[in-house]
């Protein structure tokens, strides 16, 4: 790479404008999948070209970039802030197995993992195709060009909306092209262009396209004169016959679970803010009836009426009463508890109705009420692996007929996918470890977590086989269903549940995390009828654990028990795929979870902000001293020349001023030099004036002894800091 022949500020400003144009191509990823951590990304867009603009050795820089992807990958995957020994190990030999799928070709069967450290490749290379561009190249007109394509053919066969990104790319674009042609031209000629200088003829193109995005913004649109073409493409494309007919959804509560499958689009809005002390799965309704297609409730549920404020059910176990409370800024049309919920209450007061079948509470006045924010009180389920492990399947014959609706199976349903249940918890006794044997099923036999490629079945297709058997990849829905159907072939009343994920806390207030739940959150999980113990949530979705507390009160633990107490740890087994984390990641929950003293300690956040503000302070009052040595080692690496030498007459002015001697306007340079001799003594400042103005005056630059001028300047710029 050439060594730059513009100032380091200018550098740092078009730097800034790549990031943030490399950022449009982000964001339509974000929008249409489940693609998680691109804050990670843009962290290391922003150490790569802050390495670049502090001209670090190439083998430096790479060792720096090296070990941050790998702390990133350790962060998005195990849940871990700091890199071990054990899982990076387990990342060589997952990037030594995928190298061997690579080059044979199997695509498909590529690690997540492996998959994330492909993207971070890809976005070093296009880093280092901006710089060449920038630097060497002094162009980004094909760049500028390919984002605009890229984000119009989004806009045009996607549900992304690129309005707003379109006038985004153009204010940026157009930035970077005219800085750079200015830079060309000024290069071209000999000319040395400083930053104030760039900003300054820069400034016409800044306010015209800056006037004609908002004048866009704001100025009538026409009607298109011509049909949009898309729906006629689609349908020669076949997309039409084979896709369902409700188009690509987006995430989010939806009550209608009778038709499942297909792609969706992510959607980040806010639903609501929950208040509590740990994370927790907010439940709204359950399911009873499954059709081969999607989830049914089959028969009315028996209601009852519930009034707020008062205790509505006992508490499933005794234990702290916690509290929790959600504000809505988007209302749904049922309550979302937690578990263990005793009472709920509201400043606004209201009534309500329970479907006792379907798990699901609303508002006495009627579904198309709804509520915006409400309190709740709640004890945690707890459970104890010795009662869990004395639950047997002759345990259900005193209770088998109250149960009944929850072994139903579609007549439909292909024998393969009973066989595979019975298989797989043929080798358990109790209960309790033939569910956690089908929940880890998942995790350990190549089923992969999709959001995008994800079929609908076909009319004589079950759903659930065709995850089990054909694709198997999709999202919450597959998982928890197939969870769902298998354990009720192996004869363990299963419900379905639905609800919303933790979210991402956000902050503390009053002592409690604030969780944002957004309608990425939504999800489904599955609950199974445990003996003696009752209706226990499980999480079967890669990527996901439930928060259920389970206490190990036995000795001799058994796999399965073992792997319940790792469910919150990094799992470092090797599995053929790794879970790709979502936005709701519990690793970022749990970082601030553990950390949440520092949250509340303003003293020592005041403190740490006075030792900053002190530090610059001084730093910038004691800037007459270091900034001198630190600019003879930047400007030691140009090239001997006129622009280096006017970088250096211009540093020396500046560093003159800044000891108490400024040059006055209305005196000239030799005179300021001789005023300069006779404090710091000797002919260097009238040496230095008489080599510049024969350059500037008399444009004179061959003639001059560079090595000499170089070393009067560094000795007299010295001399200012003592």
């Amino acid at each position: 790479m050439k060594k730059p022949i513009v100032s380091w500020k200018v550098l740092m400003f078009l730097y800034a404008l790549s990031v943030v144009l490399l950022w449009e191509w982000f964001i339509p990823i974000m929008d249409l999948t489940d693609f998680g951590h691109p804050s990670l990304f843009i962290i290391y867009l922003i150490l790569f070209f802050a390495l670049a603009l502090f001209r670090l050795s190439w083998w430096v820089g790479g060792v720096i970039q090296i070990l941050y992807v790998l702390w990133a990958i350790h962060y998005m995957y195990f849940d871990q802030l700091w890199i071990s020994i054990e899982t990076t190990g387990y990342i060589l030999q997952d990037v030594q197995r995928n190298i061997l799928l690579l080059i044979k070709g199997d695509l498909g069967e590529l690690s997540n993992l492996f998959r994330t450290l492909l993207l971070f490749t890809l976005v070093w290379m296009i880093a280092y195709l901006l710089r060449h561009w920038i630097e060497v190249r002094r162009s980004m007109m094909m760049f500028f060009s390919f984002t605009i394509v890229f984000v119009a053919l989004l806009d045009t066969f996607t549900p992304y909306d690129a309005t707003s990104s379109i006038v985004r790319i153009m204010i940026v674009g157009l930035l970077i092209v005219s800085c750079l042609t200015l830079i060309k031209l000024s290069g071209d000629e000999g000319l040395s262009l400083r930053p104030k200088r760039l900003l300054l003829l820069s400034l016409p193109v800044i306010l015209i396209v800056v006037s004609v995005g908002l004048l866009s913004r704001n100025a009538p649109v026409y009607p298109p004169a011509w049909p949009d073409p898309v729906p006629f493409l689609l349908s020669l494309s076949g997309v039409e016959e084979k896709g369902s007919d409700k188009g690509q959804a987006r995430a989010g509560y939806d009550p209608d679970d009778s038709q499942l499958g297909g792609a969706f689009v992510q959607d980040s809005q806010l639903v609501f803010e929950a208040s509590v002390e740990q994370r927790q799965y907010w439940r709204i309704e359950t399911k009873d009836t499954y059709t081969s297609k999607g989830w049914i409730q089959d028969k009315e549920s028996n209601k009852e009426l519930l009034f707020t404020g008062e205790d509505l059910w006992a508490p499933v176990v005794e234990g702290e009463v916690s509290l929790a409370t959600l504000d809505f800024t988007e209302p749904l049309p049922f309550l979302a508890t937690p578990y263990g919920t005793t009472k709920i209450s509201s400043p606004e007061g209201f009534d309500l109705m329970h479907e006792m079948t379907a798990n699901r509470l609303y508002l006495l006045m009627g579904l198309q009420e709804k509520i915006e924010q409400y309190e709740m009180e709640f004890v945690e389920p707890t459970y104890t692996m010795s009662d869990l492990q004395k639950a047997e399947m002759v345990n259900y014959e005193t209770v088998q007929e109250d149960l009944e609706s929850y072994l139903q199976l579609p007549d439909e349903l292909p024998e393969r996918v009973k066989e595979l249940a019975l298989s797989i918890t043929e080798n358990e006794t109790a209960v309790y470890d033939k569910v956690k044997a089908v929940e880890q099923y998942f995790k350990k036999n190549g089923f992969v977590y999709e959001t995008q490629n994800v079929p609908v079945p076909d009319e004589d297709q079950d759903y659930v086989d065709q995850f089990l058997f054909d694709t198997k990849k999709g999202y919450c829905d597959n998982f928890s269903t197939s969870m769902a159907v298998m354990l009720r072939s192996a004869n363990i009343p299963t419900r379905w549940v639905k609800g919303f994920a933790p979210g991402e806390m956000a902050f503390k207030a009053s002592g409690k995390n604030v969780y944002r739940v957004t309608n990425d959150e939504a999800h489904s999980w599955v609950e199974a009828y445990i003996p003696e113990i009752g209706w226990m949530p499980f999480e079967p979705t890669i990527g996901f654990t439930h928060p259920t507390e389970i206490e190990f009160d036995i000795s001799n633990e058994s796999p399965e028990q073992e792997e319940i107490k790792k469910a919150e740890k990094p799992e470092v087994e090797k599995e053929k795929e790794l879970p790709k984390k979502t936005k709701g990641s519990p690793a970022f929950d749990a970082f601030k979870q553990k950390f949440a003293w520092l949250f509340s300690q303003w003293w020592l956040y005041a403190s740490l902000l006075v030792l900053i503000v002190g530090t610059c302070v001084v730093l910038y009052s004691k800037r007459s001293n270091w900034l001198p040595k630190w600019r003879i080692k930047q400007l030691r690496k140009l090239p001997n020349g006129r622009v280096k030498f006017e970088q250096q007459f211009a540093q020396l002015l500046q560093q003159l001023a800044r000891t108490g001697l400024p040059k006055d306007t209305a005196m000239t340079l030799t005179n300021y030099a001789i005023l300069v001799d006779g404090r710091y003594g000797g002919d260097r400042m009238t040496t230095l004036t008489r080599a510049y103005e024969m350059g500037i005056y008399g444009n004179n630059w061959q003639s001059q002894d560079w090595d000499k001028l170089n070393e009067v300047w560094e000795d007299l710029i010295i001399s200012t800091t003592c």
